[in-house]
């Protein structure tokens, strides 16, 4: 029976392009989750590349650095658990990033002096069984060259939605034709690289719709949509409604009244 893993510490590390972060080791578990850039990264007898959505867990006294090809960001813990715990020593977030939610609470659960105050144990607790939990089931095969390179897509059209970009140009990034990002889509998502950016697009409009009163122009323009009309055709397609019946109360009430 492997004991309960417990949270030492937590913290957010950013870095400019070509600043490495040195060979160290410590006398606890290091979890880290890459946020953004490209990053490789020794860690005992082994090398990894980690790109946006890559977990590496160093165990206890193992020597391991940080190689910066890119500007990075990471959200890190310190774990106490036994060496032998049975967590993978590399995995991926998955397409609602579940881990990063997890790494982003238990940071934050951890800097905040007033959470702190107001008592955030329990809290910390069972965000760190889920992360147990979570990891474990991760240790399984590592993803395919398609699934990682589509998790990459993915993870920059979260970051970009809003700025209209190209297929082309995300396909250029990654270092793929347009040609082969869509054969990978297709193989992994039954989709296209198209469809998953206007699925993200549309998921962060109807939240703003859904929960905000700003007016449906904004919101086009915050979420990278041409026009009103635009926005409006995508979600009466999707949803079979059109966004002033999907408006809040109040918000369909002002425009009502005036």
């Amino acid at each position: 029976m492997h004991k309960s893993p417990q949270l030492l510490g937590a913290g957010v590390h950013t870095a400019a392009p070509g600043k490495d972060y040195p060979l160290h080791a410590h006398t606890s578990w290091e979890l880290v989750y890459y946020v953004r850039g490209r990053i490789t990264c020794p860690v005992g007898d082994e090398t990894y590349d980690a790109t946006p959505g890559t977990v590496l867990l160093t165990p206890p006294n193992t020597w391991h650095a940080e190689q910066s090809r890119t500007g990075y960001a990471n959200r890190f813990l310190q774990v106490d658990a036994p060496s032998n715990h049975p967590w993978p020593r590399r995995c991926y977030d998955d397409t609602d990033h579940t881990l990063r939610r997890v790494f982003d609470a238990l940071v934050r659960e951890t800097g905040s002096t007033e959470l702190r105050e107001t008592g955030s144990d329990e809290l910390r607790a069972i965000l760190l069984t889920e992360l147990d939990l979570r990891l474990r089931r991760a240790a399984a095969p590592p993803p395919t060259p398609a699934e990682q390179l589509v998790a990459q897509a993915e993870q920059l059209f979260e970051e970009r939605f809003a700025d209209r970009p190209r297929i082309a140009g995300i396909a250029l990034e990654l270092g793929i034709s347009p040609s082969g990002l869509r054969a990978a889509f297709a193989r992994v998502r039954r989709t296209s690289p198209q469809a998953a950016l206007q699925a993200v697009r549309l998921r962060h409009a109807l939240a703003h719709i859904r929960n905000s009163t700003l007016p449906l122009q904004a919101i086009a323009d915050l979420t990278g949509y041409n026009s009103v009309s635009h926005l409006s055709r995508h979600v009466k397609s999707t949803t079979g409604t059109p966004p002033g019946a999907l408006r809040p109360t109040s918000t369909r009430r002002v425009v009502a009244d005036g």
